[in-house]
């Protein structure tokens, strides 16, 4: 062939390549490049509450969240369009972070995967039981957690423009009284376990943080918490804390994607990321049942196309987990020092223990227990079992953060036709040892149902008790459990008119567990009741059978 007829032939071929490049960049959507499964797959997937936003069509109610179960949820368009491009579906269920690493080492085969903000505990948690063979994702997205300030507090501390802001000068002014904060619980978010790590390992000489260094940044930890104003079981209903009483607080640790959201509906609240590091979210797609290993790398390469990486973005406020893709207008791009978290479980479940013995606010609870006629021997028991469960007898990975704690006062008042005192105590150091504990879980043991229900007596009781004898410093919170209507006692109207006139400044919230009937009752005295919670600060937790009671429980103390 002559020379012209080759330079034709190149010609010809480049003009096709470029074509093709055109159409594959142009013209065929972007995010279609992982194959397409040849039959459907269901990935079951544990994941957290946060995700909502991606995952379910609409995100997630507060009362979907406070059933005290696993929330399922409508898909979201992003899970629809994964299916229909991969053959993959999503089946999320919402849980806690540390309640799935409990479900999954309990139980491999419950979940195909998980999502969470991290997978570093379930990961440690599983090598505790010799059984880590996870298959983690590159990050799908990032979110560092940071603080989220209002502006004036910023301004008075001198924390504005670029000026840094270390973690000590963080722990110091909250030390100071300068600075009154919230908080997830490091029990159950992702981000209080975060914020509490980030910290520590700031102040730790050698990161990453070992268990016997724990001791020696103690003091310096616990500096910052004495700043610490309340605290949540997620993220989301963190931000509805701070978003539904902003003036109560000077700031907010969280994600950084949580507080640009919050920043939309609160004035004036700014970012500071801690200049010496801070932990940072990567939400990692992790894989269970290694059966599933196609399905799973067909969503993880599709969730880490360029298009859908900048849609996660749009959606979430977070970071692209593809350093080479932008993050959505309005998504910080800034660099951020990253920590590293404890590498070792021991280390960070001596941090959680150490958290709340010695950093957290002492506790206060006051709980008033239905013993009207409907409250029959199988409900009183699991009522009991509950108590033990939060006495240490639940050994489970959250129940064990969970239980009561050093210093902590319990005070029980029964109700039915009127209410009555069973009985008070400050827990000791070792709660499972407890001589005065164990006699007032005895005495929970021994009631017996009869009578009417006279919550409102009851709620009454437990605010003028917490009046007369107030604990200075201390969280305090009533839960209020029930499983029927209001049939006796003092009405709704005259309680609302004591609580407006009497108990209001007092600033104790009230929560309120549904068990049985009352779960999916339609009487008018159980939404009043719930009404009450709310406004009281506190919330409502439904638990459709009482053997759920010591789990919902143990969820109530995650706002504690």
């Amino acid at each position: 062939m002559n020379r012209t007829g080759w330079t034709t032939v190149v010609a010809g071929s480049l003009g096709l390549v470029l074509l093709a490049w055109f159409v594959v960049a142009n013209v065929l959507p972007r995010g279609t490049g992982p194959d397409k499964l040849p039959d459907p797959v269901t990935l079951k997937v544990a994941a957290g509450s946060e995700l909502d936003d991606v995952l379910c069509a609409g995100g997630t109610s507060k009362a979907e969240e406070s059933t005290g179960t696993p929330v399922r949820c409508r898909p979201s368009d992003l899970v629809k369009r994964l299916k229909k491009e991969t053959n993959v579906e999503l089946q999320p269920e919402l849980i806690g972070t540390l309640e799935a690493a409990d479900a999954i080492v309990a139980d491999p085969d419950r979940y195909d995967a998980a999502w969470f903000a991290s997978d570093d505990y379930l990961r440690l948690a599983l090598a505790a039981k010799g059984t880590d063979d996870l298959t983690s994702s590159a990050p799908i997205m990032r979110s560092p957690v940071v603080l989220g300030v209002h502006h004036d507090v910023a301004t008075r501390l001198g924390w504005t423009g670029d000026t840094p802001v270390s973690w000590e000068e963080i722990a110091r002014r909250a030390a100071d009284g300068e600075l009154g904060f919230l908080m997830t619980s490091p029990a159950s978010s992702n981000s209080g376990l975060s914020t509490l790590a980030g910290v520590a390992t700031a102040f730790d000489a050698e990161p990453p943080l070992q268990s016997e260094d724990v001791g020696v940044v103690q003091h310096d930890v616990r500096q910052l918490f004495s700043g610490q104003l309340g605290r949540a079981a997620s993220s989301g209903w963190l931000s509805d804390m701070f978003r539904e009483n902003p003036s109560a607080y000077d700031a907010i640790f969280n994600y950084e994607s949580e507080l640009l959201a919050l920043s939309e509906q609160v004035d004036d609240l700014d970012i500071v990321y801690p200049s010496d590091g801070t932990t940072e979210a990567t939400y990692p797609l992790t894989l269970i049942d290694d059966k599933k290993q196609k399905a799973y790398e067909a969503a993880v390469a599709w969730l880490r196309t360029a298009e859908v990486q900048e849609v996660l973005s749009a959606t979430s406020g977070r970071r692209p987990g593809r350093t080479s893709v932008a993050p959505s207008p309005g998504v910080p791009d800034n660099d951020v020092k990253t920590l590293p978290l404890p590498d070792d479980l021991g280390t960070i479940d001596e941090l959680i223990f150490t958290y709340f013995d010695e950093f957290a606010p002492k506790t206060r609870t006051t709980y008033l227990l239905d013993t009207s006629a409907s409250m029959d021997e199988i409900k009183l028991n699991q009522l009991r079992r509950a108590f033990e469960g939060l006495a240490g007898d639940d050994t489970s990975i959250s129940g064990q953060f969970k239980r009561f704690r050093k210093g902590e006062r319990l005070s029980v008042f029964t109700y039915a036709d009127e209410a009555r005192p069973l009985g008070s105590v400050v827990v000791r150091d070792q709660p499972s040892r407890d001589e005065a504990l164990d006699d007032l879980i005895d005495r929970v043991g021994e009631l017996a149902g009869h009578g009417g229900t006279a919550y409102y007596d009851a709620i009454d009781a437990a605010y003028a008790d917490i009046k007369a004898s107030p604990e200075e410093g201390a969280t305090t919170s009533i839960v209020l459990m029930t499983d029927g209507e209001q049939n006796g006692g003092q009405s709704y109207a005259q309680l609302v008119r004591k609580y407006e006139s009497a108990y209001r400044d007092l600033g104790v919230p009230l929560y309120v567990v549904l068990v049985g009937e009352a779960a999916t009752s339609d009487d008018a005295s159980i939404d009043q009741l719930v009404g009450l919670a709310e406004h009281t600060g506190g919330r409502e937790v439904v638990a459709e059978d009482a053997a759920d009671l010591r789990k919902i429980f143990q969820e109530i103390r995650d706002y504690q």
